[in-house]
């Protein structure tokens, strides 16, 4: 006799949000929208020398692997949280650091 798995339906919305509470699940999005918003941004040639990208209390840590590159993006922090912000849809972005 076949067992069934769920006594009540569950709507495809409640499991999205059990889905999506879950912290690991939520970091990785995260992740990915963040390199994806960094490719529009600053274009393919930057981003390859991107190894990692974060926000933490409203501040975009960035580790590029060419100290040339770190150098000349260094002059236009502003501009890049301008269009970082514009391309996000909010002023999240407040300062840039670079590891």
């Amino acid at each position: 006799m076949k067992k069934e798995r769920f006594r009540e339906p569950i709507s495809l919305k409640g499991i999205i949000q059990k889905i999506s509470y879950n912290k690991t699940f939520i970091g990785g999005v995260k992740k990915v929208l963040l390199n994806r918003i960094w490719l529009n941004v600053m274009g393919k040639n930057v981003s390859q020398y991107t190894d990692k990208i974060y926000i933490k209390n409203s501040i975009l840590y960035l580790k590029i692997s060419s100290s040339v590159l770190k150098q000349e993006l260094s002059y236009e922090k502003e501009i890049i949280i301008e269009n970082f912000n514009k391309e996000i849809g909010s002023n999240e972005v407040e300062k840039i650091i670079f590891i």
